[in-house]
């Protein structure tokens, strides 16, 4: 596959120049790939999908925080401990393939226009990669299916009545979550600030755990701070006009 021939290529040439006492020297195009941003480098990927260099640029970019997120997810979703580092290797495989499925559709997909959104975008993809793994083995200490209203919003008397085009009070699927939440997050960083949104809500990641992914560029207090803006603006949301 184009992604393990890429990344193959590039641990190549750092190991023969390690054994020689040299540093790295990449070609003109190189550099140039490593200064692209990485919406542009989803798109070159998905219409490349056989350049080397554009797949190796994609890994040594992302593999990193793919393993952050793979491991993180497993930890906090039932087995406490690291994962075998034969299970963490099918992960990560398995999280490139969801990539490249279907003519690239994941990047294809990809609507963000920021680094912090593209690396959002990406780990929710190894998290949720990961918690299937963990669902099907029976693993899982918690239902991430639905989140309760009750919880999620730290609101432990009666809730608002639903409104028209408004879920109903009680429970929300992840794919109902985020409908309200791109009702009410649509600014710059809006597609970054909701997927930690769901990290929190739906996968009960700690602001520390967020901030330990480093997708966001943001700090754990940042994280703490912007979580409760979002709990106050959805909570007007849900009980009125914004």
């Amino acid at each position: 596959m184009a992604i393990c021939l890429g990344a193959n290529q590039v641990r190549s040439r750092r190991t023969a120049a390690a054994r020689c006492g040299r540093r790295v020297i990449f070609s003109m195009e190189e550099s140039n790939l490593v200064a692209r941003p990485s919406p542009e480098l989803f798109q070159l990927c998905a219409a490349h999908p056989h350049s080397h260099e554009y797949w190796a640029e994609f890994v040594r970019r992302f593999k990193p925080l793919l393993a952050r997120s793979i491991t993180a997810a497993w930890r906090r979703n039932g087995q406490g401990a690291w994962p075998p580092d034969d299970v963490a290797y099918d992960l990560l495989q398995d999280v490139y393939m969801s990539v490249v499925k279907n003519d690239f559709r994941l990047l294809r997909n990809f609507r963000g226009k920021t680094e912090a959104e593209a690396e959002a975008y990406l780990a929710h993809a190894a998290i949720n990669q990961t918690i299937s793994f963990l669902r099907a083995r029976q693993a899982l200490r918690r239902s991430a299916n639905e989140v309760p209203l009750e919880v999620l919003l730290e609101e432990h008397g009666e809730l608002p009545p639903a409104e028209p085009a408004r879920p109903a009070a009680g429970n929300l699927t992840e794919g109902e979550l985020i409908s309200v939440l791109e009702k009410c997050f649509d600014g710059p960083n809006g597609k970054r600030d909701i997927m930690i949104f769901l990290l929190y809500a739906s996968y009960g990641y700690s602001p520390a755990e967020i901030a330990a992914l480093g997708m966001s560029g943001l700090k754990e207090t940042s994280i703490a701070n912007l979580l409760g803006q979002m709990k106050t603006r959805l909570k007007k949301y849900l009980s009125g006009p914004v």
